[in-house]
């Protein structure tokens, strides 16, 4: 009997589990098939702002299609009209950025009068995609990220860019009305969980949550209190996926306790097992993500410096904004060190130090990464390489079907007891 899964989480992280899952489902055969495309379901956050799904937002009112869109090419068997979905407008005009996908979902939402779901379902319909593809929440949220200093960055785009580089402390989500935020951070706003996002995971035999950026795809899903409950009182057998590589502005010097305890902070879920990268990235790739860090905090540095020249050459009253200006830039010379050391840019997990089983979660170390991912960012506007790691789909995934399958057999010994 092949279980029903529910994956929650957002951007490339989800898009590359459900790939694997994909492609081990293809090459499933006989009757005891331990993954079934028809029963799998995607919770995908929808908290996006930035580029193409945040004009959309702004100019139509609507929930950001760019998550979506990505997960519906991704399960689609209609290869050929998924790459013309993906397809992304290379003018400097108003079309300029924008997916054929992303557009054609706002125009199935128009036509559906506001219906987002049923405009997921008509395009999935079209794409012949298997499994759901489920949106987290119908309601329209900004996603805010309070610091430690106590400042809040508001917007998922603005929260990995921002300029205050303090660790964020929590995210939590604003309503947004017509693009614009109308609730006091500070005031108890509860977000609304898709009912049939609730639905999914209570009949789920497994939850998978992550890979993904931890602070902007995996825990927009993870502060909805209907989301949270449901997973608590759930059954299923839950699996984290933590990421292979920090993330700067999210996940700095991060370690895979790190990663799972901010999931605890925020979200009081059990999880049984966490499946983490153990195998080292190539050198020249650890340089670069290396090299962008320390140019990200040099900058800063820089900021600091003159905007402290700035008040000096003013008068002797910001003296004290000065020094304080002195121990941020302090700090960030104290961090730039820090990240210069190639192997704090990549996740991995120390047994002796971090102890996850003390708490009752059995750690899976594989080798879960690609060699060398090409991702082009910014096509539109010229088109920029780069050499990332991520994780490799079929690696993924096999690792987890071993999971499914031990603890399979782990149960039916208890009950033999």
């Amino acid at each position: 009997m092949s279980l029903k899964i529910a994956c929650i989480g957002g951007g490339s992280g989800l898009s590359a589990l459900l790939s694997g899952i994909k492609q081990f489902a293809d090459l499933e055969n006989g009757d005891r098939r331990i993954i079934d495309l028809d029963s799998l379901s995607a919770i995908v956050t929808v908290s996006d702002d930035g580029g193409s799904s945040g004009r959309l937002v702004e100019e139509f009112d609507m929930l950001p299609p760019g998550d979506i869109r990505r997960l519906l090419c991704t399960l689609s068997d209609a290869d050929e009209l998924a790459g013309l979905f993906e397809h992304r407008f290379s003018s400097n005009g108003d079309l300029g950025g924008h997916t054929i996908g992303n557009l054609l979902l706002t125009a199935l939402t128009e036509q559906f009068k506001g219906n987002f779901p049923m405009a997921i379902e008509a395009a999935s319909r079209l794409l012949s995609v298997r499994g759901q593809i489920i949106p987290v929440t119908l309601d329209y949220t900004v996603l805010c990220a309070e610091l430690a200093d106590g400042e809040i960055v508001k917007g998922e785009s603005t929260i990995p860019v921002r300029e205050n580089r303090e660790p964020i402390k929590r995210v939590f989500f604003e309503p947004r009305e017509n693009g614009k935020t109308h609730h006091h951070y500070d005031e108890d706003y509860v977000c609304q969980a898709h009912d049939t996002a609730i639905e999914v995971l209570v009949n789920a035999d497994a939850i998978i949550i992550g890979p993904g950026s931890l602070y902007t795809s995996i825990m927009p899903n993870l502060v909805i209190r209907g989301i949270v409950d449901t997973i608590q009182r759930s059954n299923a057998l839950k699996i984290y996926v933590c990421n292979v590589m920090t993330q700067p502005g999210e996940t700095d010097g991060y370690a895979v306790t790190d990663h799972v305890n901010a999931i605890f902070d925020h979200a009081k879920i059990p999880i049984d097992y966490v499946l983490v990268n153990n195998q080292p990235a190539p050198q020249e790739i650890m340089q670069e993500y290396v090299r962008k860090e320390m140019v990200s905090q040099l900058t800063r540095i820089r900021s600091f410096a003159e905007e402290g020249l700035a008040k000096l050459a003013e008068d002797t009253e910001h003296l004290t904004e000065v020094l304080n200006l002195s121990k941020d830039i302090s700090s960030l010379s104290a961090e730039t060190m820090h990240v210069a050391d190639a192997s704090k840019v990549q996740v991995s997990y120390n047994r002796k130090m971090e102890k996850l089983e003390d708490d009752g979660i059995i750690v899976v170390e594989a080798d879960l990464i690609r060699d060398m991912v090409v991702t082009e960012i910014g096509t539109w506007l010229g088109g920029v390489q780069m050499n990332v790691i991520r994780h490799d789909p079929e690696k993924l995934v096999t690792n987890l079907v071993e999971i499914f399958k031990n603890h399979t057999r782990l149960k039916e010994k208890i009950k033999e007891k």
